[in-house]
Protein backbone atom coordinates (compact mmCIF):
# COMPACT_ATOMS: atom_id res chain seq x y z
CA UNK A 1 0.00 0.00 0.00
CA UNK A 2 1.44 3.35 -1.06
CA UNK A 3 1.95 5.97 1.63
CA UNK A 4 0.08 9.26 1.66
CA UNK A 5 2.13 12.44 1.54
CA UNK A 6 0.42 15.31 3.36
CA UNK A 7 0.44 18.72 1.68
CA UNK A 8 3.51 17.94 -0.44
CA UNK A 9 4.15 20.17 -3.44
CA UNK A 10 7.35 18.54 -4.75
CA UNK A 11 6.38 16.31 -7.67
CA UNK A 12 9.84 14.76 -7.98
CA UNK A 13 9.96 13.84 -4.28
CA UNK A 14 6.49 12.27 -4.45
CA UNK A 15 7.37 10.16 -7.48
CA UNK A 16 10.82 9.07 -6.31
CA UNK A 17 9.49 8.05 -2.88
CA UNK A 18 6.53 6.14 -4.34
CA UNK A 19 3.94 8.25 -2.53
CA UNK A 20 0.37 8.42 -3.79
CA UNK A 21 0.08 10.83 -6.71
CA UNK A 22 -3.41 11.31 -8.13
CA UNK A 23 -2.79 11.55 -11.86
CA UNK A 24 -3.83 14.98 -13.14
CA UNK A 25 -1.52 14.91 -16.16
CA UNK A 26 -4.37 14.58 -18.64
CA UNK A 27 -5.23 18.18 -17.76
CA UNK A 28 -1.55 19.09 -17.91
CA UNK A 29 -1.33 17.66 -21.42
CA UNK A 30 -4.27 19.78 -22.57
CA UNK A 31 -2.56 22.87 -21.18
CA UNK A 32 0.84 22.24 -22.75
CA UNK A 33 -0.71 21.22 -26.09
CA UNK A 34 -3.06 24.11 -26.71
CA UNK A 35 -3.03 27.80 -25.76
CA UNK A 36 -0.19 29.94 -24.42
CA UNK A 37 -1.68 31.88 -21.48
CA UNK A 38 -3.62 30.25 -18.63
CA UNK A 39 -5.04 31.37 -15.32
CA UNK A 40 -6.45 29.09 -12.62
CA UNK A 41 -7.97 30.11 -9.30
CA UNK A 42 -8.81 27.60 -6.59
CA UNK A 43 -9.03 27.79 -2.78
CA UNK A 44 -5.95 27.13 -0.68
CA UNK A 45 -4.74 23.57 -0.08
CA UNK A 46 -6.24 22.32 -3.35
CA UNK A 47 -2.97 21.38 -5.06
CA UNK A 48 -2.17 24.48 -7.11
CA UNK A 49 1.50 24.55 -6.11
CA UNK A 50 1.92 20.82 -6.79
CA UNK A 51 0.42 21.31 -10.24
CA UNK A 52 2.81 24.20 -10.93
CA UNK A 53 5.71 22.05 -9.76
CA UNK A 54 4.54 19.22 -12.03
CA UNK A 55 4.50 21.65 -14.95
CA UNK A 56 8.03 22.73 -14.07
CA UNK A 57 9.32 19.14 -14.04
CA UNK A 58 7.56 18.53 -17.34
CA UNK A 59 9.22 21.51 -19.00
CA UNK A 60 12.56 20.44 -17.53
CA UNK A 61 12.17 17.34 -19.68
CA UNK A 62 12.19 14.89 -16.75
CA UNK A 63 10.18 12.25 -18.56
CA UNK A 64 11.24 9.46 -16.20
CA UNK A 65 9.20 11.04 -13.38
CA UNK A 66 6.01 10.65 -15.41
CA UNK A 67 6.27 6.94 -16.11
CA UNK A 68 2.91 5.27 -15.53
CA UNK A 69 1.00 8.54 -15.82
CA UNK A 70 -1.35 9.60 -18.62
CA UNK A 71 1.08 12.02 -20.23
CA UNK A 72 4.00 9.57 -20.42
CA UNK A 73 2.78 7.86 -23.59
CA UNK A 74 1.50 10.98 -25.34
CA UNK A 75 3.17 12.38 -28.43
CA UNK A 76 5.62 14.93 -27.01
CA UNK A 77 9.28 15.72 -27.64
CA UNK A 78 10.11 16.34 -23.94
CA UNK A 79 12.51 19.18 -24.76
CA UNK A 80 13.88 21.17 -21.86
CA UNK A 81 12.84 24.83 -21.67
CA UNK A 82 14.26 27.68 -19.58
CA UNK A 83 11.84 28.42 -16.74
CA UNK A 84 11.05 31.48 -14.64
CA UNK A 85 9.03 30.40 -11.62
CA UNK A 86 7.63 32.87 -9.11
CA UNK A 87 5.92 31.65 -5.95
CA UNK A 88 4.41 34.75 -4.36
CA UNK A 89 3.50 32.73 -1.31
CA UNK A 90 7.22 32.77 -0.50
CA UNK A 91 7.91 36.35 -1.60
CA UNK A 92 7.75 39.12 1.06
CA UNK A 93 5.42 41.90 -0.07
CA UNK A 94 4.64 44.19 2.87
CA UNK A 95 5.08 47.14 0.53
CA UNK A 96 6.27 47.95 -2.97
CA UNK A 97 9.91 48.40 -1.92
CA UNK A 98 10.04 45.02 -0.19
CA UNK A 99 8.30 43.39 -3.15
CA UNK A 100 10.80 44.92 -5.57
CA UNK A 101 13.83 43.79 -3.54
CA UNK A 102 12.39 40.30 -3.16
CA UNK A 103 11.91 39.96 -6.91
CA UNK A 104 15.37 41.38 -7.57
CA UNK A 105 16.87 38.53 -5.54
CA UNK A 106 14.75 35.91 -7.27
CA UNK A 107 15.53 37.14 -10.79
CA UNK A 108 19.22 37.33 -9.89
CA UNK A 109 19.17 33.72 -8.63
CA UNK A 110 17.44 32.50 -11.78
CA UNK A 111 19.95 34.39 -13.94
CA UNK A 112 22.87 32.91 -11.98
CA UNK A 113 21.45 29.40 -12.32
CA UNK A 114 21.42 29.80 -16.10
CA UNK A 115 24.78 31.68 -16.15
CA UNK A 116 23.25 34.91 -17.41
CA UNK A 117 24.35 38.44 -16.50
CA UNK A 118 21.62 41.03 -15.98
CA UNK A 119 22.41 44.70 -16.51
CA UNK A 120 19.36 46.46 -15.05
CA UNK A 121 18.58 46.51 -11.33
CA UNK A 122 14.86 47.31 -11.03
CA UNK A 123 12.97 44.02 -10.84
CA UNK A 124 10.30 44.98 -13.36
CA UNK A 125 13.09 45.72 -15.89
CA UNK A 126 15.03 42.59 -14.92
CA UNK A 127 12.01 40.45 -15.80
CA UNK A 128 11.90 41.23 -19.55
CA UNK A 129 15.70 41.25 -19.79
CA UNK A 130 15.82 37.79 -18.21
CA UNK A 131 13.17 36.47 -20.62
CA UNK A 132 15.02 37.77 -23.68
CA UNK A 133 18.43 36.52 -22.59
CA UNK A 134 17.12 33.08 -21.67
CA UNK A 135 15.50 32.78 -25.07
CA UNK A 136 18.60 33.95 -26.91
CA UNK A 137 20.99 31.73 -24.95
CA UNK A 138 19.07 28.48 -25.29
CA UNK A 139 17.16 29.20 -28.49
CA UNK A 140 14.11 27.88 -26.68
CA UNK A 141 10.85 29.55 -25.71
CA UNK A 142 10.67 30.50 -22.03
CA UNK A 143 8.11 29.06 -19.61
CA UNK A 144 6.64 31.46 -17.01
CA UNK A 145 5.07 29.88 -13.92
CA UNK A 146 3.47 32.26 -11.42
CA UNK A 147 1.97 30.71 -8.28
CA UNK A 148 -0.34 32.58 -5.87
CA UNK A 149 -0.18 35.80 -7.89
CA UNK A 150 -2.62 37.51 -5.49
CA UNK A 151 -0.60 37.05 -2.29
CA UNK A 152 0.91 40.60 -2.40
CA UNK A 153 -2.66 41.89 -2.38
CA UNK A 154 -4.60 39.61 -0.04
CA UNK A 155 -1.80 39.57 2.55
CA UNK A 156 -2.40 43.30 2.99
CA UNK A 157 -6.19 43.18 3.15
CA UNK A 158 -6.75 42.90 6.90
CA UNK A 159 -6.04 46.52 7.75
CA UNK A 160 -8.50 47.80 5.18
CA UNK A 161 -11.23 46.76 7.60
CA UNK A 162 -9.83 49.27 10.05
CA UNK A 163 -10.02 51.93 7.34
CA UNK A 164 -6.26 52.13 7.25
CA UNK A 165 -5.67 54.35 4.23
CA UNK A 166 -1.92 53.67 4.32
CA UNK A 167 -2.61 49.97 3.88
CA UNK A 168 -4.98 50.63 0.99
CA UNK A 169 -2.20 52.61 -0.64
CA UNK A 170 0.12 49.63 -0.17
CA UNK A 171 -2.36 47.41 -1.97
CA UNK A 172 -2.72 49.95 -4.79
CA UNK A 173 1.05 50.27 -5.13
CA UNK A 174 1.50 46.50 -5.18
CA UNK A 175 -1.20 46.21 -7.84
CA UNK A 176 0.45 48.91 -9.95
CA UNK A 177 3.80 47.18 -9.55
CA UNK A 178 2.39 43.82 -10.62
CA UNK A 179 0.73 45.51 -13.58
CA UNK A 180 4.11 46.78 -14.79
CA UNK A 181 5.55 43.30 -14.34
CA UNK A 182 2.81 41.47 -16.24
CA UNK A 183 2.57 44.12 -18.96
CA UNK A 184 5.89 42.86 -20.35
CA UNK A 185 4.43 39.44 -21.14
CA UNK A 186 2.34 40.61 -24.08
CA UNK A 187 5.11 42.29 -26.17
CA UNK A 188 7.44 39.36 -25.38
CA UNK A 189 4.93 36.78 -26.56
CA UNK A 190 7.30 35.57 -29.27
CA UNK A 191 9.81 34.49 -26.62
CA UNK A 192 7.31 32.53 -24.54
CA UNK A 193 6.31 28.86 -24.60
CA UNK A 194 3.74 28.97 -21.80
CA UNK A 195 2.45 31.31 -19.10
CA UNK A 196 0.58 29.61 -16.26
CA UNK A 197 -0.73 31.71 -13.36
CA UNK A 198 -2.53 30.56 -10.21
CA UNK A 199 -4.21 32.30 -7.30
CA UNK A 200 -7.02 32.07 -4.79
CA UNK A 201 -8.92 35.19 -5.78
CA UNK A 202 -9.72 36.94 -9.00
CA UNK A 203 -9.65 40.71 -8.81
CA UNK A 204 -11.60 42.57 -11.45
CA UNK A 205 -9.04 45.31 -12.01
CA UNK A 206 -5.73 43.45 -11.97
CA UNK A 207 -3.75 43.79 -15.18
CA UNK A 208 -3.39 40.10 -15.98
CA UNK A 209 -7.07 40.11 -16.87
CA UNK A 210 -6.84 43.14 -19.14
CA UNK A 211 -3.38 43.23 -20.72
CA UNK A 212 -3.40 39.50 -21.49
CA UNK A 213 -6.68 39.57 -23.34
CA UNK A 214 -6.07 36.07 -24.72
CA UNK A 215 -5.67 34.57 -21.23
CA UNK A 216 -7.61 31.31 -20.87
CA UNK A 217 -9.39 31.29 -17.51
CA UNK A 218 -9.76 27.76 -16.19
CA UNK A 219 -11.48 28.51 -12.89
CA UNK A 220 -15.02 28.03 -14.26
CA UNK A 221 -14.11 26.04 -17.37
CA UNK A 222 -16.16 22.81 -17.42
CA UNK A 223 -13.40 20.92 -19.23
CA UNK A 224 -11.12 21.55 -16.25
CA UNK A 225 -13.70 21.08 -13.48
CA UNK A 226 -11.67 18.24 -11.93
CA UNK A 227 -8.16 19.63 -12.41
CA UNK A 228 -7.94 20.23 -8.64
CA UNK A 229 -9.42 18.14 -5.86
CA UNK A 230 -10.26 14.43 -5.87
CA UNK A 231 -13.30 12.83 -7.47
CA UNK A 232 -15.16 9.84 -6.05
CA UNK A 233 -13.60 7.71 -8.77
CA UNK A 234 -10.11 8.87 -7.78
CA UNK A 235 -10.79 7.96 -4.15
CA UNK A 236 -11.70 4.45 -5.29
CA UNK A 237 -8.61 4.15 -7.48
CA UNK A 238 -5.96 5.55 -5.15
CA UNK A 239 -7.19 5.43 -1.55
CA UNK A 240 -9.52 2.41 -1.15
CA UNK A 241 -7.22 0.44 1.23
CA UNK A 242 -7.23 3.30 3.73
CA UNK A 243 -10.99 3.25 4.24
CA UNK A 244 -10.87 -0.13 5.99
CA UNK A 245 -8.71 1.31 8.76
CA UNK A 246 -10.85 4.46 9.02
CA UNK A 247 -14.05 2.39 9.21
CA UNK A 248 -12.65 0.00 11.81
CA UNK A 249 -11.33 2.76 14.06
CA UNK A 250 -14.68 4.57 14.00
CA UNK A 251 -16.79 1.40 14.36
CA UNK A 252 -18.44 1.84 10.96
CA UNK A 253 -19.10 -0.38 7.98
CA UNK A 254 -17.22 0.55 4.80
CA UNK A 255 -20.45 1.91 3.31
CA UNK A 256 -21.21 4.00 6.41
CA UNK A 257 -17.62 5.23 6.46
CA UNK A 258 -17.72 6.34 2.83
CA UNK A 259 -21.03 8.13 3.34
CA UNK A 260 -19.71 10.01 6.37
CA UNK A 261 -16.49 10.80 4.52
CA UNK A 262 -18.51 12.26 1.66
CA UNK A 263 -20.61 14.40 3.98
CA UNK A 264 -17.50 15.67 5.73
CA UNK A 265 -15.17 16.45 2.82
CA UNK A 266 -16.91 16.27 -0.58
CA UNK A 267 -19.07 18.90 -2.26
CA UNK A 268 -16.74 21.48 -3.85
CA UNK A 269 -18.09 22.48 -7.25
CA UNK A 270 -16.47 25.24 -9.29
CA UNK A 271 -18.07 25.06 -12.75
CA UNK A 272 -21.39 24.45 -14.49
CA UNK A 273 -20.42 20.80 -14.86
CA UNK A 274 -22.08 18.94 -12.00
CA UNK A 275 -18.81 17.51 -10.71
CA UNK A 276 -18.08 17.68 -6.99
CA UNK A 277 -14.63 17.08 -5.57
CA UNK A 278 -12.93 16.45 -2.25
CA UNK A 279 -10.32 18.73 -0.76
CA UNK A 280 -6.97 16.86 -1.06
CA UNK A 281 -5.63 18.17 2.25
CA UNK A 282 -8.59 16.86 4.24
CA UNK A 283 -8.60 13.54 2.37
CA UNK A 284 -4.91 12.92 3.04
CA UNK A 285 -5.09 13.81 6.72
CA UNK A 286 -8.33 11.95 7.47
CA UNK A 287 -7.16 8.73 5.83
CA UNK A 288 -3.61 8.84 7.14
CA UNK A 289 -4.77 9.59 10.70
CA UNK A 290 -7.84 7.34 10.39
CA UNK A 291 -9.85 10.09 12.04
CA UNK A 292 -12.66 12.43 11.01
CA UNK A 293 -11.64 15.98 11.84
CA UNK A 294 -11.73 19.51 10.43
CA UNK A 295 -8.36 19.52 8.69
CA UNK A 296 -8.71 21.97 5.80
CA UNK A 297 -10.32 24.69 7.85
CA UNK A 298 -7.89 24.39 10.73
CA UNK A 299 -4.93 24.72 8.35
CA UNK A 300 -5.70 28.41 7.88
CA UNK A 301 -8.14 30.41 9.98
CA UNK A 302 -9.92 33.01 7.79
CA UNK A 303 -9.40 35.97 10.14
CA UNK A 304 -9.90 38.50 7.38
CA UNK A 305 -13.21 36.96 6.28
CA UNK A 306 -14.52 36.85 9.84
CA UNK A 307 -13.63 40.49 10.43
CA UNK A 308 -15.17 41.48 7.10
CA UNK A 309 -18.45 39.76 7.98
CA UNK A 310 -18.56 41.49 11.37
CA UNK A 311 -17.65 44.92 10.07
CA UNK A 312 -20.15 44.81 7.23
CA UNK A 313 -22.89 43.76 9.68
CA UNK A 314 -23.68 40.81 7.43
CA UNK A 315 -26.65 38.69 8.54
CA UNK A 316 -25.20 35.18 8.68
CA UNK A 317 -28.54 33.51 8.12
CA UNK A 318 -28.17 34.77 4.54
CA UNK A 319 -25.26 32.37 3.98
CA UNK A 320 -27.57 29.45 3.31
CA UNK A 321 -29.21 28.85 -0.06
CA UNK A 322 -27.81 32.00 -1.64
CA UNK A 323 -28.88 32.89 -5.16
CA UNK A 324 -26.56 35.01 -7.31
CA UNK A 325 -26.08 35.78 -10.96
CA UNK A 326 -23.42 33.81 -12.80
CA UNK A 327 -21.12 36.79 -13.26
CA UNK A 328 -21.45 37.99 -9.66
CA UNK A 329 -18.99 35.40 -8.34
CA UNK A 330 -16.36 35.66 -11.08
CA UNK A 331 -14.38 38.62 -9.76
CA UNK A 332 -14.53 41.49 -7.31
CA UNK A 333 -13.11 44.96 -6.89
CA UNK A 334 -10.52 45.26 -4.13
CA UNK A 335 -11.89 48.70 -3.29
CA UNK A 336 -15.40 47.36 -2.73
CA UNK A 337 -15.11 43.81 -1.45
CA UNK A 338 -18.34 41.84 -1.53
CA UNK A 339 -18.65 38.96 0.91
CA UNK A 340 -20.37 36.37 -1.29
CA UNK A 341 -17.86 36.35 -4.21
CA UNK A 342 -15.00 36.28 -1.72
CA UNK A 343 -16.49 33.34 0.19
CA UNK A 344 -17.02 31.46 -3.07
CA UNK A 345 -13.51 32.02 -4.39
CA UNK A 346 -11.92 31.07 -1.08
CA UNK A 347 -13.92 27.82 -0.87
CA UNK A 348 -16.28 28.54 2.02
CA UNK A 349 -19.24 28.57 -0.35
CA UNK A 350 -19.70 26.43 -3.43
CA UNK A 351 -22.16 25.85 -6.27
CA UNK A 352 -25.00 23.60 -5.16
CA UNK A 353 -27.33 24.08 -8.10
CA UNK A 354 -27.59 26.09 -11.32
CA UNK A 355 -30.94 27.31 -12.57
CA UNK A 356 -31.40 28.05 -16.28
CA UNK A 357 -27.61 28.48 -16.64
CA UNK A 358 -28.02 31.93 -15.11
CA UNK A 359 -28.78 31.65 -11.39
CA UNK A 360 -26.16 30.05 -9.15
CA UNK A 361 -27.39 28.65 -5.85
CA UNK A 362 -24.58 28.62 -3.30
CA UNK A 363 -24.15 26.89 0.04
CA UNK A 364 -21.45 25.40 2.24
CA UNK A 365 -19.68 22.56 0.39
CA UNK A 366 -19.71 20.09 3.27
CA UNK A 367 -20.02 19.55 7.01
CA UNK A 368 -16.35 20.28 7.72
CA UNK A 369 -16.53 23.76 6.22
CA UNK A 370 -19.97 24.61 7.62
CA UNK A 371 -19.26 23.48 11.16
CA UNK A 372 -15.74 24.91 11.37
CA UNK A 373 -16.62 28.22 9.77
CA UNK A 374 -19.67 28.72 11.97
CA UNK A 375 -17.75 27.78 15.12
CA UNK A 376 -14.99 30.20 14.20
CA UNK A 377 -17.55 32.93 13.57
CA UNK A 378 -19.32 32.14 16.83
CA UNK A 379 -16.06 32.40 18.77
CA UNK A 380 -15.33 35.72 17.12
CA UNK A 381 -18.82 37.16 17.63
CA UNK A 382 -18.78 36.09 21.29
CA UNK A 383 -15.05 36.63 21.86
CA UNK A 384 -14.46 32.92 22.55
CA UNK A 385 -17.45 32.45 24.87
CA UNK A 386 -18.94 29.86 22.51
CA UNK A 387 -16.80 26.72 22.50
CA UNK A 388 -17.18 23.06 21.54
CA UNK A 389 -18.02 21.96 25.14
CA UNK A 390 -20.71 24.66 25.36
CA UNK A 391 -22.27 23.54 22.08
CA UNK A 392 -22.13 19.90 23.21
CA UNK A 393 -24.03 20.73 26.41
CA UNK A 394 -26.69 22.58 24.43
CA UNK A 395 -27.18 19.57 22.17
CA UNK A 396 -27.71 17.21 25.10
CA UNK A 397 -30.19 19.57 26.74
CA UNK A 398 -32.34 19.79 23.60
CA UNK A 399 -32.17 16.06 22.92
CA UNK A 400 -33.28 15.40 26.51
CA UNK A 401 -35.91 18.17 26.31
CA UNK A 402 -34.43 20.00 29.29
CA UNK A 403 -35.70 23.35 28.08
CA UNK A 404 -35.24 25.37 31.27
CA UNK A 405 -31.56 24.43 31.44
CA UNK A 406 -31.22 25.06 27.70
CA UNK A 407 -32.60 28.58 28.11
CA UNK A 408 -30.32 29.29 31.05
CA UNK A 409 -27.30 28.14 29.04
CA UNK A 410 -28.28 30.40 26.14
CA UNK A 411 -28.76 33.32 28.51
CA UNK A 412 -25.36 32.73 30.07
CA UNK A 413 -23.78 32.93 26.62
CA UNK A 414 -25.47 36.21 25.86
CA UNK A 415 -24.76 37.51 29.36
CA UNK A 416 -21.06 37.18 28.56
CA UNK A 417 -21.56 39.76 25.80
CA UNK A 418 -22.12 42.51 28.36
CA UNK A 419 -18.43 43.00 28.99
CA UNK A 420 -16.97 42.34 25.56
CA UNK A 421 -16.00 45.01 23.09
CA UNK A 422 -18.67 44.94 20.41
CA UNK A 423 -18.10 47.66 17.79
CA UNK A 424 -20.41 50.62 18.41
CA UNK A 425 -21.75 50.34 14.87
CA UNK A 426 -23.11 46.87 15.73
CA UNK A 427 -24.29 47.25 19.32
CA UNK A 428 -27.84 48.27 18.49
CA UNK A 429 -28.27 46.28 15.31
CA UNK A 430 -30.55 43.28 15.32
CA UNK A 431 -28.46 41.52 12.66
CA UNK A 432 -25.50 41.14 15.03
CA UNK A 433 -27.50 39.32 17.71
CA UNK A 434 -29.57 37.46 15.15
CA UNK A 435 -26.33 36.21 13.57
CA UNK A 436 -25.01 35.04 16.93
CA UNK A 437 -28.25 33.23 17.73
CA UNK A 438 -28.17 31.69 14.25
CA UNK A 439 -24.61 30.47 14.82
CA UNK A 440 -25.50 28.87 18.14
CA UNK A 441 -28.40 26.90 16.66
CA UNK A 442 -26.52 25.96 13.49
CA UNK A 443 -23.64 24.50 15.49
CA UNK A 444 -26.03 22.04 17.13
CA UNK A 445 -26.25 19.90 13.98
CA UNK A 446 -24.94 16.33 14.27
CA UNK A 447 -26.14 12.75 13.70
CA UNK A 448 -28.76 13.03 16.46
CA UNK A 449 -29.92 16.56 15.85
CA UNK A 450 -30.70 18.50 12.68
CA UNK A 451 -30.91 22.27 12.44
CA UNK A 452 -32.49 24.23 9.58
CA UNK A 453 -32.26 28.00 9.38
CA UNK A 454 -34.30 30.52 7.42
CA UNK A 455 -36.78 27.84 6.32
CA UNK A 456 -39.10 29.17 3.61
CA UNK A 457 -42.83 28.53 3.94
CA UNK A 458 -45.83 29.89 2.05
CA UNK A 459 -46.39 32.35 4.93
CA UNK A 460 -42.81 33.50 5.48
CA UNK A 461 -39.42 32.34 6.76
CA UNK A 462 -38.92 30.41 9.98
CA UNK A 463 -35.80 31.64 11.78
CA UNK A 464 -34.73 28.22 13.00
CA UNK A 465 -35.96 24.64 13.25
CA UNK A 466 -34.21 22.12 15.50
CA UNK A 467 -35.21 18.48 15.07
CA UNK A 468 -34.29 15.61 17.37
CA UNK A 469 -35.43 11.99 17.23
CA UNK A 470 -38.48 12.83 19.34
CA UNK A 471 -39.15 16.58 19.07
CA UNK A 472 -39.24 19.51 16.66
CA UNK A 473 -38.42 22.97 18.01
CA UNK A 474 -39.65 25.96 15.99
CA UNK A 475 -37.75 29.09 17.03
CA UNK A 476 -38.51 32.71 16.16
CA UNK A 477 -36.08 35.44 17.12
CA UNK A 478 -36.92 39.11 17.76
CA UNK A 479 -34.99 42.08 19.09
CA UNK A 480 -36.61 44.73 21.30
CA UNK A 481 -40.12 43.51 20.46
CA UNK A 482 -41.20 40.89 22.98
CA UNK A 483 -41.16 37.09 23.07
CA UNK A 484 -44.95 37.02 22.88
CA UNK A 485 -44.76 38.73 19.48
CA UNK A 486 -42.27 36.14 18.27
CA UNK A 487 -44.43 33.28 19.53
CA UNK A 488 -47.55 34.80 18.01
CA UNK A 489 -45.82 35.06 14.64
CA UNK A 490 -45.18 31.31 14.69
CA UNK A 491 -48.88 30.75 15.35
CA UNK A 492 -50.25 33.37 12.96
CA UNK A 493 -48.14 32.12 10.08
CA UNK A 494 -48.97 28.51 10.91
CA UNK A 495 -45.31 27.46 10.86
CA UNK A 496 -46.04 24.21 12.71
CA UNK A 497 -48.57 22.85 10.21
CA UNK A 498 -46.04 21.25 7.86
CA UNK A 499 -44.49 19.25 10.73
CA UNK A 500 -47.69 17.73 12.13
CA UNK A 501 -47.42 14.75 9.81
CA UNK A 502 -44.32 13.67 11.71
CA UNK A 503 -44.85 11.58 14.81
CA UNK A 504 -42.93 14.00 17.02
CA UNK A 505 -43.63 16.57 19.67
CA UNK A 506 -43.73 20.18 18.43
CA UNK A 507 -42.43 22.95 20.68
CA UNK A 508 -42.74 26.63 19.76
CA UNK A 509 -40.12 29.01 21.15
CA UNK A 510 -40.38 32.78 20.87
CA UNK A 511 -37.30 34.74 21.94
CA UNK A 512 -36.79 38.45 22.46
CA UNK A 513 -33.36 40.04 22.71
CA UNK A 514 -32.71 43.32 24.50
CA UNK A 515 -29.93 45.04 22.54
CA UNK A 516 -29.30 47.55 25.31
CA UNK A 517 -28.75 44.88 27.96
CA UNK A 518 -27.24 42.51 25.38
CA UNK A 519 -29.21 39.52 26.56
CA UNK A 520 -32.39 37.59 26.05
CA UNK A 521 -35.07 39.57 27.83
CA UNK A 522 -37.80 36.97 27.69
CA UNK A 523 -38.64 33.61 26.15
CA UNK A 524 -42.06 32.09 25.58
CA UNK A 525 -42.44 28.35 25.11
CA UNK A 526 -45.54 26.49 24.04
CA UNK A 527 -45.95 22.81 23.24
CA UNK A 528 -48.69 21.85 20.82
CA UNK A 529 -50.42 18.55 20.23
Amino acid sequence: MQNIGIDLADFEYIRKNNLIYVDKTEFLYKIVSENKYYFLSRPRRFGKTLFVDTLEKFYQGKKELFEGLYIFNQDWNWEEHPIIRLDFNMIPSENREVLNKSLQKIFSKIAARYNIDLIVEEAYYMFPELIEKLYNKFNQDVVILIDEYDKPIISNLKSTLEENSANLKTIDKNQDYLKMLYDYLKPLEGYLEKVFITGVSKFSKLSIFSTLNNLIELDQNEEFAEIMGYTEKELDEYFSPYFSKLAEKNNLTISECRNKFKQMYNGFRFTEKDSRVYNPFSVGNALKNADFDNYWFESGTPTFLVELIKNKNFDLSNLENIEVGKNEIKAYDIGNIQIIPLLFQTGYLTIKEIEDQVIYKLDYPNYEVENSFNLNLAKSFSQNKITVPVVHRLKKLLINKELEKFIQQIKSIFFSLVNINIPKSLQDREAYYNSLFYLITTLLTDNNLNVYSEVLTSEGRIDSIVETDTNIYIIEFKANQGAEIALQQIKDKNYAERFKIKDKGIILIGTNFDTEKRNIKDIKIEEID
